[in-house]
This record gives structure tokens, C-alpha cells and sequence, in this order.
């Protein structure tokens, strides 16, 4: 390899180092734990490289703290591909192999349409802090950081090698996806035991799990679980042994009572879709080579029968999905005057062309008198060395009435314990306008549903700053130990249209010490999370192919399908030729292609790098054997 190219690899392996050194060292919960975890995964994958790719998605649904660390441009899965990324680079370098001309490319095609999009944000130096909103111009790395990780991963999956080699490899990326889908699941029923019940399905209530991201809406498990589902019937088909199988069999049910209580018709529909391609596309390949075992087996027969009983035990006629499936027509007049507001954001032939820029459609939205209003909005704010937040309330944009419904449905909160049997006191400095009002909570919450809680509103009396201090009223938590556990929620909203309140020296306590982190926001947003409910249009767009086209145009739009045209002929060539897994990897891609008709996915950062990895694996997988064999 010649010196040049070993320059560019140790430069981006000594990039990614002082990338992830610069979040770690910035992390608000734990900075030294999480600088020698960053440098420790780094010196372990060095060593065993493979290692770091099976490592991502396993631990993609894991490595999110938000509500905790109130990060949400950059996360801790952000330092585990970092990691990846310079010590697999690192190790190439080392080992005088890299990219070759064929692999290369792509990465320095994508890295320089993002440099690109990038370079016209206007980025400042003030704007670099993780706790940014979406309409800030650090969303634009937010949402495009997914592209970057995939490109600069892909030269990592290019040196799996010949196609002996890249089918077990593959493989392993496949069962890590399995893996990793268990935190989800154990996530989803532990949410549902706390509230609304594992039994109760009649309450509105869609589940979240870990996907933090959907603190302002969105839909990133349904993308997760739409993504990972034809990997589960790899799984099934794999294993032999009555154990293992009996044990994934109970893993299947969870998984779809999972999927059944997101109450998402998009997700029911995608994967019934996906199930019915995987089906068609496994009868063939039987077919093909004349295999004389029956097409289910006893085992697998039972399976679906159990799943149907599940599907009519959870759908049943009290069901909340009931209610959602009549609502269907009026929902799908909502979301087509919801998409001409995004289609409106195109003014010019460049837009058209260009798009508005990756990241940009809140900040858009929130400066265009024709987009949706939003329900509330909180960022820090130094004057003469005073520590504040500024709450706001609704814009008024909507009429008074239309208005004030949104009031309280955007909150600014942070994860407190719960203490059983006690009245919450509240106290803070604030300033706003007379007459505005506030409501303080302290919920027993997931993240979305508040369950029980205390409140209290507040009403402005004086224009200047005021010290205002109360009990809560409402429920006294009665709780155990397990429920309590990371269910506590204060939050504070603005429900006056209009308004503006800016606030200092918060305390929250319950028959002891101050239960709030940073409450002088002297770290800025540290700990505080914002939160939406039943209202999240001015954050989305719903449709991954609308995403694309108003964020990039039709020069991104076309490439995306483009890529996605190419890289389905690549897998049905492989499935002609006998690849086992791109039945798989197609029915995966074709249920996330469908779900991307009603929801988005790019500006969920760590399912669009699912996205990504499946995408490139699947293109490295069924790689024809001549290209495979120029890999190093």
C-alpha cells in the first residue's frame, strides 16, 4: 500500500480518536468512565477487529441516555462507532491493507456529499454543544451522521474477502441483530408492566422501549422491528436443538406481542408483507433444488399457529388498534395535507434540485408561517453571567383556541426518583409576562404517557423575577422497588400561546435533599430532556422518500433509489445463485422500504445506521465472486 494511502487511513483513524475523546470527555453523567470505556473498546478491537462490527448492532438499542444526560446531538453509540472506526482503521494501516480503487470510491463519494451539505449550515462555533435542539444547525450532523458512519464503515465490511469467507461473517452481523433486538424486547415489556399493564390493550398506549429518540415522536421501533423481523425466521430456520429452539420460540412470542403493542399499522402491514416475500422467496429456492422435506415443519406450523392466536388475543374487539384501523381514512387525509406542508418547503428549482439541506426541515418548519406550529420550545441562555432556561409556550401562529390546545403537550423534564408515600415541593425563580401560565409535574412515566402524578399549575403575577414555591397536589406514589426504577419524570411546560418564561434556581423535593441535576443550568441543557405528546408534526415529515427528497432533492432521491435498484439486482442474482441470507436481506429491506411510505427514518440516527450496515453488508454479501476476490 503505498504511503499516501496509509497517510489517509491513520488520519482518519487519529480523527475518529479525537472525535470520540471530545464526546466522551464532554459526557455529562460519567466522563471518566466513559474516556477509558472509549479507549478501552479501541485497544480490543484493534486486536480483534471483527469484533467492533458485531459489537454495533448488538449494542445499537442499548447505547442511547438522553433522558439522563440530555445529549441529543451526539450519543454513546456515537463513541462505540468511533472506536470501531479508528481502531479498525488503525489496524489497516498497520497491516498495509486498505480500501482498494472499487471500495474506496463510494466512501469518498458519500463522505463529500455530506462535507458538502454540511458546508452550507452556517455552522458556528457557539452551535457546537450536544445539547442543541432540532432546529439548530447542528441537526444537520444529527440526522447525517448515520450516512457518515456508513461510509466510513464500509471500507471495515469490504475486507471480509472471498464469498467463503463473507457468508459466516454475514452471518455473525445477522445474529447480532437478534441479539441486540432482546434489549428492545425486555425493554417494550418492562415498559408495558409498569404502564398500561402486559394485559391491557384497550388503553391508548404505544410502546417506545429504548428508542429515546421518540421523545418528540417518530417511529424508530417501528423501523427497528420491521428491520430485524425476517432475521428472526433466519434464526428459527438455524438452530437445531430442541433447547435453543424452544427458547427462541418463546423469544418469537415476545417479540410479536412487541409488535402487536405498538398498535402501528404501518408495522403490521410492513412485516406481514415482508413475511409474505420471505415465504415466497423460500418455496422457490425449495423448489429450485428439488428438496423433498415438507415446507413446514411440525415445529414451525405450531409457531404460526401460536402467533395467530396472539394476533387475535391482542387485536381483539376491545383492542386500541380497533379504534386506530376506523380512524384510518380521516388519519390518511391528515398526513396528505401534512406532506404538501413539507412539499411546500421547495420554493425554488435549486430546493427542487438541491433540497433544503440534510437536518433542516424543524428549523424550516419553525420559520415558515405555512408549517405546523409548535407546541412548545426550551434552550439555555447566559446573560451577565446568569444561568437560565427559556421555556415557550405554543406559538400562537394557530388561532388562540387551536392554540391553547397544544398548551402543556411540549415539556421541559428531567429523570427524578420516585418517592413512595410523599408530597413533591417545588420551588424556582422565574420572569415572563403576567398572567402566563406554567404547570409543574412530577409523573410516574415511561417517556410519551404520564401515568399517576402530582401537579401544579402556576399563574405570573409580576413582570420581573419572582421566587414562587408550592406543594404539589395529586397522587402519593406507592410504589415497589422495580417499578420505580427510572419511572420518574418532572416536567415543566408553558401553557399560555405565546409566551416566555425564563427560569433559574430550580429544587424538587420529597421528604429530603434537592432531586434535580443542574437545576442553575450552569452546564446548559445537562440532564434536561425535552418531551412532546400526542402532538409531534412540526419534528416530522412521515415518509422517508418526502424526507429525502425535501432534505437533499431529487438528485438525493434519485441516487437513493438508484443504489437501492442496484443493490436488489445484486441480491436476486445471489439468491439465483444459492446465497442463503439474501432471501433475507431483501425481505428486511423491502418491509423497511414499505414502512418508509408513512414513516420517517433518517432523522432517527441509530436505526438509520441499522439501515446502513444492513444495506452495505447485504451489498458486500452478495458481492459477485470477482469483486470479493480483489478485497484484501
Amino acid at each position: 500500500m503505498s504511503i499516501p494511502h496509509r497517510l489517509v487511513l491513520l488520519v482518519i483513524s487519529l480523527a475518529a480518536l479525537a472525535g470520540g475523546l471530545s464526546i466522551a470527555l464532554a459526557h455529562p453523567l460519567a466522563p471518566l468512565w466513559a474516556t477509558l470505556v472509549f479507549l478501552g473498546l479501541i485497544v480490543l478491537f484493534v486486536w480483534q477487529p471483527r469484533l467492533g462490527l458485531v459489537a454495533l448492532p448488538v449494542f445499537l438499542p442499548l447505547l442511547n441516555f438522553s433522558p439522563w444526560t440530555g445529549w441529543l446531538i451526539v450519543d454513546e453509540f456515537d463513541l462505540l462507532v468511533l472506536a470501531v472506526v479508528a481502531a479498525g482503521y488503525l489496524q489497516m494501516q498497520g497491516a498495509g491493507s486498505g480500501p482498494q480503487r472499487g471500495d474506496f470510491f463510494p466512501l469518498l463519494l458519500i463522505v463529500v456529499l455530506l462535507i458538502a451539505a454540511l458546508g452550507t449550515s452556517n455552522l458556528a462555533l457557539p452551535d457546537l454543544d450536544g445539547f442543541a435542539g432540532y432546529d439548530s444547525p447542528l441537526n444537520r450532523f444529527r440526522v447525517g451522521k448515520s450516512l457518515l458512519w456508513g461510509a466510513l464503515l464500509f471500507p471495515l465490511l469490504a475486507r471480509v474477502g472471498s464469498r467463503s469467507s463473507a457468508g459466516p461473517t454475514t452471518a455473525g452481523f445477522s445474529c447480532a441483530c437478534v441479539l441486540g433486538s432482546v434489549w428492545i424486547i425486555l425493554a417494550a415489556c418492562w415498559e408495558r408492566g409498569f404502564y398500561p399493564g402486559w394485559f391491557e390493550f384497550s388503553t391508548p398506549y404505544r410502546t417506545v422501549a429504548l428508542f429515546w429518540e421518540m421523545h418528540l415522536g417518530g417511529a424508530a421501533l417501528d423501523a427497528y422491528l420491521v428491520l430485524i423481523a425476517p432475521l428472526l425466521v433466519w434464526a428459527w430456520q438455524s438452530v437445531s436443538t430442541p433447547v435453543l429452539r424452544f427458547t427462541l420460540g418463546i423469544y418469537i412470542q415476545a417479540y410479536v406481542y412487541v409488535c402487536l403493542t405498538t398498535y402501528s399499522r404501518g408495522v403490521l402491514g410492513a412485516i406481514a408483507g415482508s413475511m409474505v416475500l420471505l415465504s415466497a422467496l423460500l418455496l422457490k429456492q425449495r423448489g429450485r433444488i428439488g428438496q423433498a422435506a415438507p415446507v413446514f415443519k411440525p415445529s414451525s406450523i405450531f409457531m404460526l399457529l401460536l402467533v395467530a392466536l396472539e394476533v387475535v388475543l391482542v387485536l381483539g374487539s376491545d383492542s386500541f388498534m380497533n379504534r386506530r384501523l376506523a380512524e384510518s381514512e380521516r388519519d390518511f387525509g391528515n398526513r396528505l395535507q401534512h406532506w404538501s406542508q413539507g412539499i411546500g418547503l421547495l420554493k425554488t428549482p435549486q430546493q427542487w434540485l438541491l433540497g433544503i439541506g440534510l437536518g433542516s426541515l424543524p428549523a424550516q418548519w419553525a420559520s415558515d408561517a405555512s408549517g405546523p406550529v409548535l407546541s412548545g420550545a426550551s434552550y439555555s441562555r447566559r446573560d451577565n453571567g446568569l444561568h437560565t432556561m427559556v421555556l415557550e409556550g405554543p406559538d400562537d401562529r394557530a388561532g388562540d383556541n387551536n392554540s391553547r390546545k397544544l398548551g402543556g403537550l411540549y415539556a421541559l423534564s428531567q429523570r427524578v426518583d420516585l418517592v413512595s408515600g410523599q408530597r413533591y415541593l417545588f420551588a424556582m425563580d422565574v420572569r415572563g409576562k403576567p398572567g402566563t401560565e406554567m404547570m409543574v409535574q412530577v409523573c410516574a412515566m415511561h417517556l410519551l404517557y404520564p401515568g399517576k402524578c402530582q401537579t401544579r399549575r402556576i399563574r405570573l403575577d409580576s413582570d420581573g423575577w419572582q421566587h414562587w414555591e408550592s406543594a404539589l397536589f395529586g397522587y402519593a406514589f406507592k410504589l415497589t422497588d422495580w417499578q420505580s426504577l427510572g419511572h420518574g419524570v418532572f416536567a415543566l411546560s408553558v401553557l399560555t400561546p405565546g409566551a416566555k418564561v425564563e427560569m433559574s434556581n430550580l429544587q424538587l423535593s420529597a421528604g429530603g435533599g434537592d432531586l434535580l441535576r443542574n437545576a442553575q443550568f450552569q452546564h446548559g441543557g445537562a440532564a434536561w430532556f425535552p418531551t412532546a405528546r400526542s402532538y409531534f408534526l412540526p419534528w416530522h415529515i412521515d415518509n422517508l422518500y418526502l424526507e429525502i427528497l425535501i432534505e437533499t432533492g431529487l438528485i438525493g432521491l434519485s441516487a437513493f433509489l438508484a443504489f437501492v435498484y442496484l443493490l436488489a439486482r445484486r441480491l436476486i442474482a445471489a439468491f439465483g445463485q444459492g446465497l442463503p441470507l439474501a432471501a433475507y436481506f431483501l425481505s428486511c429491506i423491502a418491509g423497511l422500504l414499505a414502512l418508509g411510505l408513512l414513516v420517517s427514518v433518517l432523522d432517527m440516527p441509530r436505526v438509520a445506521t441499522l439501515l446502513a450496515l444492513m444495506l452495505l453488508w447485504a451489498w458486500r454479501y452478495a458481492a459477485p465472486e470477482r469483486e470479493c476476490e480483489t478485497s484484501p
